[in-house]
């Protein structure tokens, strides 16, 4: 008779909540990029600023974000990593006038609140 061994083949967890979560060992990177280990699936992960992290081999958001020649103000909600909404700065805009809309935009999507896992962000266009 023959008798199979039971083997399992399961799959990650980060697999079903698209979550990485980094190992205690994280290395810098270019500019403000953080690299580690996904603890689940054993693959290589980076995040910039360390709240939310991706795969590493794959297409990077914010990298191209960063790329971009339009500027604009990105509300997203760090747990799922899903970008909740984006509104377009006017090429013209100054600092205070783009400072104020991140105030207001803050406000009515409520991100100002603690434990509301919203982040709103600058985004895009050239660098001052």
């Amino acid at each position: 008779m023959l008798i199979k061994p039971a083997t399992s083949h399961t799959l990650t967890q980060c697999w079903y909540t698209r979550t990485h979560v980094p190992t205690s060992r994280k290395e810098k990177g270019e500019g403000d990029v953080v690299m580690s280990i996904c603890r689940y699936c054993e693959r290589q992960i980076r995040s910039h600023g360390g709240k939310s992290w991706v795969l590493a081999d794959g297409v990077d958001l914010d990298e191209l974000a960063s790329r971009s020649h339009i500027r604009y103000i990105c509300v997203t909600n760090v747990a799922d990593g899903l970008i909740v909404a984006r509104y377009v700065i006017a090429p013209d805009a100054d600092d205070a006038s783009t400072k104020a809309q991140i105030e207001t935009i803050s406000e009515s999507h409520a991100a100002n609140v603690p434990g509301s896992g919203l982040v709103v962000q600058l985004k895009g266009g050239p660098q001052r």
